[in-house]
């Protein structure tokens, strides 16, 4: 019995932990830019990061058997209405190896309806991006440069996090 009450420990502190994210801001003079990809939209049609230049980006990579990403969703759901389209996207890429359709079910079973769809089909963002799990979150500036990447789920749609993106987007 008490290896069993060990056990739930160490899963219980190992959940807070994964649940606890991590947040990398990159100083001014050095703000790379994530290596280029395509990735797909709900159309079909190839996409990559220059298409949204001049825009501040928050880049969201994400999977729907990932429960933190699922329990992040709604945020970055709220914080894209929130956001006017010109000057700001949240590009949430679903690395599922599952069909499309099978993803843009599962974003509509759970009422996410601000965010475009995104599907790295081709399995670029694991090979070429460097991040440590998912979720995982890149915020970029308007010429593309990383500014911030954040490790595990946030709640994006408010405090001093929304504070900061929404400083970045009308600066």
């Amino acid at each position: 019995m008490p290896v069993k009450r060990h056990f739930l420990f160490f899963v219980f502190v190992a959940a807070i932990l994964a649940s606890y994210g991590t947040v990398r801001l990159l100083q001014t003079k050095n703000r790379p830019r994530l290596p280029a990809i395509t990735f797909y939209d709900k159309g079909g049609h190839k996409v990559t990061l220059n298409d949204f230049k001049g825009r501040v980006v928050l880049v969201n990579v994400w999977a729907t058997w990932c429960l933190p990403c699922v329990s992040e969703l709604p945020s970055l759901d709220r914080l894209q209405a929130m956001m006017p389209e010109k000057k700001f996207a949240v590009v949430a890429i679903s690395t599922d190896t599952t069909a499309q359709k099978t993803v843009i079910a599962f974003l509509r079973a759970h009422k996410i309806g601000h965010l475009a769809f995104y599907w790295d089909k081709d399995r670029q963002v694991p090979l070429r991006w460097r991040y440590a799990g998912l979720p995982t979150s890149f915020l970029l500036d308007r010429k593309g440069n990383t500014v911030a990447r954040f490790d595990g789920p946030y709640d994006w749609d408010k405090g001093k996090l929304l504070q900061e993106i929404k400083a970045l987007v009308y600066q």
